[in-house]
């Protein structure tokens, strides 16, 4: 049985024609005619001995096999342009540059902590800030789309992507500075939790279950009244008598007017852990080490 074979560029136009799909937008974008992209399509198809893409007059749907192959081949042109871009760094002097995604569930004050010693060290160095999710952070890092990530910590991501550093970061509740602390017994905690307007990070996301899981092993049951993902602006709508959050005690101190809020220091609070993550199986650049070996994360 020979082995199918699959080049570079052919896997490209695949990638362009599930990207668009169309195989005359993916045609159009790469300078081909509908009918030579089409025919290149087959040759793929014969060659592999599998169908990628079911054709219609209206439509066109990837097949369960083309999905396969397009999930299990999204990073490698990602490695090979990371490749060129580190070999024209390196040999051919063009500037060097880390791609870095910060998740949205990080505040201001965490940000001096990562960046604090970029100019100290690396002056040359383009640094490329995105924020998008955490699970696009994620994606984009597997895919070798971002150098560098920083999200929430969870079981899965070892797995995934290699861990560079991490930290641990405690929460504590914030209310209006007027509002009247509550007592950490247990049973009055829950009284006074459960007669709260409260801001908590969206449902599902690591944070949130973080602290659902801390407030069940209390036996408290709360339903927000609002859901978002930037702890700063919890803080501000906080200030402004809207409710009560779990932030991490961190975020408390980019905070402007303090005095306008209070926070209660728990006794065991929740605690997530940060991670600054990057493509697994990769040889770090030494630029890229240097920048994570100074961050102040502990």
């Amino acid at each position: 049985m020979n082995n199918p074979k699959l080049d570079l560029n052919d896997l490209h136009l695949l990638h362009l024609i599930h990207h668009h799909r169309s195989i005359t937008a993916a045609a159009e974008a790469v300078n081909l005619t509908q009918s030579t992209l089409s025919r290149r399509l087959q040759a793929i198809e014969l060659e592999l001995g599998i169908q990628l893409f079911k054709r219609t007059t209206r439509k066109l749907n990837i097949t369960p096999a083309g999905r396969q192959l397009l999930r299990d081949t999204a990073a490698i042109p990602n490695i090979l342009d990371s490749a060129i871009q580190r070999i024209s760094e390196d040999y051919l002097g063009a500037e060097k540059r880390i791609t870095i995604g910060v998740s949205p569930a990080l505040s201001l004050a965490h940000l001096p902590g990562i960046f604090h010693q970029q100019t100290n060290l690396l002056p040359e160095v383009k640094i490329l800030i995105s924020q998008p999710s955490s699970d696009d952070i994620i994606r984009q890092v597997t895919t070798n789309q971002l150098d560098l990530g920083i999200v929430t910590h969870h079981a899965l991501l070892e797995s995934a992507v290699h861990i560079h550093h991490q930290m641990l970061d405690r929460f504590s509740i914030i209310m209006p500075a007027a509002q009247s602390a509550p007592s950490l017994k247990p049973d009055l905690l829950k009284k006074w939790a459960q007669q709260q307007s409260w801001i908590l990070p969206p449902a599902s996301s690591p944070s949130r279950v973080l602290i659902d899981d801390w407030l069940s092993d209390l036996g408290i049951r709360i339903s927000p009244l609002m859901e978002l993902e930037n702890f700063d602006l919890m803080c501000q709508l906080c200030a402004l008598k809207m409710g009560v959050a779990f932030i991490p005690k961190r975020a408390l101190t980019a905070f402007p007017r303090k005095r306008q809020l209070q926070h209660l220091t728990l006794l065991q609070p929740p605690e997530r852990k940060l991670s600054v993550i990057g493509p697994k199986n990769t040889v770090v650049p030494t630029h890229i080490s240097t920048f994570t070996e100074s961050i102040l994360f502990s």
